[in-house]
């Protein structure tokens, strides 16, 4: 499939190859001036010593590896890019991904209870699936399957408001989220700890990091994690074990190779545990349902093993030219079975199910290769990066579907009997795509940083349908690009204006057998940001505008085709501060506000209204302050405030979801605070959702899905 593409490339694209070659400029410049011997001058302002695949200082991050490709430090790139590192993911005893990015801005964690088995979550009112899921760069998921990541094998969450195509290829108009993989330490570092909590949770967890000869050039990292829990549903189990070695090879401070490897096998509950909406949400003549209700089956097999094996490279030839290159093998194994209800009987305590398996076996090869440039002569600096990605995935999908006893919602007896024998869907499907991208950031005068990005894209897919022995092969190209300005006013402000683009491939074809086209997706952001002197903190703030085109609706002369003329404009502000304001004080808070309006649709009920599941309002405050002084030194208090505003659970905004409130406390004491023979022994309590508030994460006009109940948990680490 190589080839086609390359005949592509040739045949098709030479305007969009012309721009990035265009873009390419500066670097090649950059050579001719080597040439001839010019002395390169580097810019002598800033310093940062943060890396941006490395720790975190606290609760502020200087620069991220999301946001650019180009090393631009967070205060001067013209996009909203938000860091969560390993202390405040410690702090806050975030056991998944989803409890990290509950305190991220602008950022909607939709997983409900009985939703653990990925992490579901919006940016700026868009979902982000499975393309806008990246680990350490690079997207591991395949047309159906997720990866679920454990926070406790990351360095840093990082997310990008907004379209990142010329970034990362396809993905959704929201942004994306990059876990960021613990890598080994040049000094040696130990962890061992063992936490208990609700729910018969039991969890040991190991991580050992440091060099592996006596002149540093070999390091190894270990990160391994096994629990055993419960739930709040007696029914589902949240098991799990993580595996992830980790070795870098740097025979010099100019060389370095990297391997990360995971392997995690989680052991849960079926996809969603939803109940009908009458006698959660809205009334039933029977009375409301107890909390907790449990409606889908037991002793179901429900399982995601995932593998990931990747290698970073990264090799600087001069003062001027670097290499990085990156590529991962993933494999993931999911299986899944599930007694879905599918609608209440005329008694309204009846639920008619269904019963469904479904597998996916997916593979995927992705890879990312870049030539850097660091350039500057007199005021005039920069960095320019040209750079070729490839990914190549295959799946194997099947889904069968049987019969199932329906069940009483107020008095829920449960068969371990399950058959779902019959086919529904079998597929196997193979996929590649190619980005071949250019991107420049230029510093004038030390006042002004230009950012210029584009990309071209090209990608195929096959696709047998096993049950009906057709084959079909979709392709699809698309040029992105993105500029910004950012103004460095002085005294740590930094307003700044951006333009970006993005895609999403649409699988399958319409009514007339015509493939769909990508959605699209574009954006206006303005802002500012504030890294005030003198003090380690954060802060900003932007309005921006975000269209998506290409939207599928239904044909009005064809009920039976889907037609693309739809449209889903987000508009809004987003607010965030994360500041180290002491030694002994971190605060981080949020607020975002979000008009998401369904623009154009030839479905008058959605027309015009917010798309279901969305909330206009987000905001969050967590902050921890420890005692350095008197009988308390070692002890630490941290408290933290989400709030989530209404949602509609219906397109026409008839049904509201009520908003909701949660606090969250911490608790730990330092015991090598007050005796050094304890030096690097604690003790964390802590509890999500303090004042067990009952809520719905989310509603369709059919069912809800509950909150977390209260959730404690007690940890004791040593570290050594």
């Amino acid at each position: 499939m190589v080839r086609p593409f390359l005949e592509r490339i040739r045949g098709k694209s030479g305007v969009y190859v012309t721009t990035i070659a265009a873009l390419s400029a500066p670097v090649l410049a950059t050579a001719e001036t080597a040439r001839e011997g010019d002395a390169v001058i580097l810019d002598p302002i800033m310093l940062f010593s943060e890396r941006e695949d490395g720790p975190v200082s606290g609760y502020v991050a200087q620069s991220s590896s999301t946001a650019g490709k180009t090393g631009t430090p967070i205060s001067r790139t013209a996009q909203t890019v938000h860091v969560i590192g390993r202390q405040e993911m410690e702090d806050r005893g975030a056991e998944t991904v989803t409890d990290v990015l509950s305190y991220m801005p602008g950022v909607f964690a939709t997983n409900g209870a009985a939703s653990q088995r990925f992490d579901y979550f919006s940016q700026r009112g868009f979902s982000v699936g499975p393309t806008g899921t990246l680990l350490d760069g690079l997207r591991s998921t395949t047309q159906q399957s997720h990866i679920r990541y454990q926070p406790f094998g990351l360095e840093r969450v990082e997310t990008l408001q907004g379209p990142a195509s010329v970034l990362y290829g396809a993905n959704s108009p929201g942004g994306v989220m990059n876990a960021i993989s613990k890598r080994p330490t040049s000094e040696p570092r130990r962890e061992l700890g063992l936490s208990f909590g609700s729910f018969d949770k039991a969890e040991a967890r190991l991580d050992v990091s440091g060099p592996l000869n006596a002149d540093n050039t070999l390091r190894g990292r270990l990160v391994a994690l096994r629990r055993d829990s419960g739930t709040q549903y007696d029914e589902v189990p949240d098991d799990t074990t993580y595996f992830a070695p980790s070795l870098t090879w740097a025979p010099s401070e100019d060389t370095s190779l990297t391997f990360l490897g995971s392997y995690s096998k989680d052991k849960i509950g079926p996809p969603r545990t939803f109940l009908p909406i009458q006698g959660t949400l809205l009334d039933n003549p029977n009375g409301d349902l107890a909390r907790n209700t449990y409606l889908d089956g037991v002793g179901l097999e429900n399982t995601n093993e995932q593998i990931n094996l990747g290698l970073e490279f990264n090799h600087r030839f001069t003062d001027v030219w670097s290499l990085e290159a990156r590529a991962r093998y993933t494999r993931n194994e999911l299986m899944t079975q599930t007694l879905s209800g599918m609608s209440l009987a005329s008694d309204m305590r009846r639920l008619n199910r269904t019963a469904y398996e479904f597998g996916i076996d997916g593979d995927v090869f992705a890879s990312d290769i870049n030539l850097r440039a660091d350039w500057g002569q007199g005021r005039v600096t920069g960095t320019s990066v040209i750079g070729l990605s490839y990914r190549k995935t295959e799946e194997d999908y099947y889904l069968n579907y049987g019969p199932a006893a329906g069940i009483d919602i107020y008095d829920p007896v449960h068969s371990a009997a399950f058959s779902a024998t019959t086919p529904y869907a079998s597929t196997d499907q193979t996929g590649e795509e190619i980005g071949l991208y250019a991107q420049s950031t230029i510093t004038l005068d030390d006042r002004f940083v230009l950012d210029f990005g584009a990309r071209q894209d090209w990608s195929d897919i096959d696709t047998d349908n096993r049950l009906s022995g057709t084959s079909t092969h979709q392709e699809d190209d698309a040029f992105t690009y993105r500029i910004g300005v950012t103004w460095l006013a002085g005294n740590g402000l930094a307003p700044y204006a951006s333009y970006s683009t993005s895609f999403q491939p649409v699988a399958g074809t319409d009514f007339y057998g015509n493939a769909y086209k990508p959605t699209e997706g574009k954006q206006a952001e303005i802002g500012i940001k504030y890294a005030p002197e003198g003090m380690d903190a954060l802060f900003s703030a932007a309005l921006y505008h975000l269209e998506q085109t290409n939207v599928q609706t239904t044909d009005p002369d064809q009920p039976l085709n889907r037609i693309q003329t739809g449209e889903v404009t987000s508009r809004g502000l987003e607010l965030s501060a994360s500041a180290n304001i002491s030694p002994a004080f971190r605060l981080t808070a949020s607020y975002s506000a979000n008009d998401l309006e369904v623009t154009s649709s030839t479905d008058p009920l959605a027309r015009g209204n917010r798309p279901t599941g969305s909330p206009e309002h987000l905001a969050s405050l967590w902050g921890r302050y420890e005692v350095q002084h008197g009988p308390l030194e070692g002890a630490s208090l941290g408290a933290g405030l989400r709030y989530v505003g209404e949602t509609y659970a219906d397109a026409s905004n008839t049904i509201t979801v009520p908003d909701f409130t949660l606090v969250d406390l911490a608790l730990s004491y330092d015991f090598g605070a007050r005796n050094p023979r304890l030096d690097g022994v604690a003790f964390q309590v802590n509890v999500s959702n303090l004042f067990d508030k009952e809520y719905y994460s989310g509603c369709s006009a059919r069912s809800c899905t509950e909150g977390f109940e209260r959730r404690v948990s007690a940890a004791l680490t040593y570290q050594w």
